[in-house]
């Protein structure tokens, strides 16, 4: 049996194993998968971010362009579908926030970069920790972000200018996350849909739901979160729509491919969106946002299917291609 626990320290940076996540053409042969990068989080990393910021970089169509990012508002399908949710149960519902000045509407576009943050910095004694025994990896958390990942003040105050768009009465609370996933995921002879709530959990214990509001729009773009674009649901259950590389200590730079963030309820990681040099968009990616290439997987570099976490609708995952089992 091996066996890893990651507590990260407020001072403390973690040096992650480099992680290679590619284009679904297959990887690359840059020399660059023999550096062992430090990663560190991101300027995201705390609930009083002022601003939320995208790196100058280019993706396969372009430069990445966080002032007009595609809506993904409805999104969703009765099968697997490239840059579409692949949803178990048709949502309804109105938007959490149905106007705001990120928001253009008009053009189906919103910007990252001039979206309201959730005021307040508040640190927790978050867990997570993981087991590999044979074909089985044992994943446990209490739910809490892990130091030095910060939320910010929930319930919104009345006094923060966020509350104006959204009013999230709920309140962060420890949760009781204990599942099992293959150690080895296989691709399953077809993809499974998202039923809603948690679809994965990041390496610093905080729980991932899907791209999507209860409504079935856009959560990323029209909810208002915190500096690590995450929030607490009626449960108590903080979690990110998206986003993970922006407080997750990801390896991922112009010169670094990214590195695991998390795990999918089907046992694949979920990994940040730098590869040779670029962001991966949805574009580079398949109906459920993943692609197969080299990745640095329990030590060692090997080819098999992951998800990408980006920048762009549906952020995450589209669809399961694994197994999924109850998280």
């Amino acid at each position: 049996m091996t066996h890893r626990k990651r507590v990260f320290g407020a001072c403390i940076s973690l040096a992650l194993l480099l992680a290679w996540c590619g284009c679904a053409s297959g990887a690359s042969g840059s020399d660059a998968a023999s550096v062992i990068p430090t990663a560190s989080p991101g300027s995201g990393a705390s609930g009083g971010t002022v601003a939320y910021t995208c790196p100058s970089a280019t993706t396969s169509s372009g430069p990445l362009n966080c002032t007009a990012l595609p809506l993904g508002d409805r999104k969703y399908s009765s099968s697997a579908r490239q840059g579409y949710i692949y949803t178990c149960n048709t949502p309804t519902g109105s938007p959490a926030v149905s106007a705001a000045p990120w928001l253009d509407t008009t053009n189906g576009t919103w910007n990252v970069e001039t979206k309201d943050i959730v005021e307040g910095s508040h640190s927790f004694a978050g867990t997570f920790s993981e087991s590999v025994s044979g074909t089985t990896r044992s994943i446990s958390s209490n739910g809490l972000p892990e130091s030095p990942w910060t939320t910010g003040t929930f319930p919104i105050s009345p006094s923060d200018p966020a509350y104006q768009y959204d009013r999230n009465p709920n309140t962060i609370t420890a949760q009781n996350f204990n599942f099992t996933v293959p150690a080895h995921p296989t691709i399953a002879s077809t993809p499974t849909c998202l039923t809603g709530g948690p679809i994965g959990i990041t390496i610093t214990g905080v729980a991932v739901f899907d791209g999507f509001d209860a409504a079935g729009y856009d959560a990323v773009a029209r909810e208002v979160q915190d500096g690590c674009h995450g929030h607490p649901d009626q449960s108590g259950t903080y979690h990110v729509h998206g986003y993970l590389q922006t407080c997750v200590p990801d390896a991922g730079s112009p010169t670094q491919n990214s590195s695991l963030l998390g795990y999918a309820a089907d046992g694949f990681g979920i990994y940040g969106p730098w590869y040779n040099g670029k962001i991966l968009t949805t574009a580079d990616l398949d109906e459920c946002h993943g692609t197969t290439s080299p990745v640095e997987w329990d030590g060692q570099l090997v080819t098999m299917y992951h998800y990408v976490s980006t920048y762009d609708f549906p952020y995450t995952l589209g669809c399961y291609r694994g197994t999924p089992t109850f998280i």
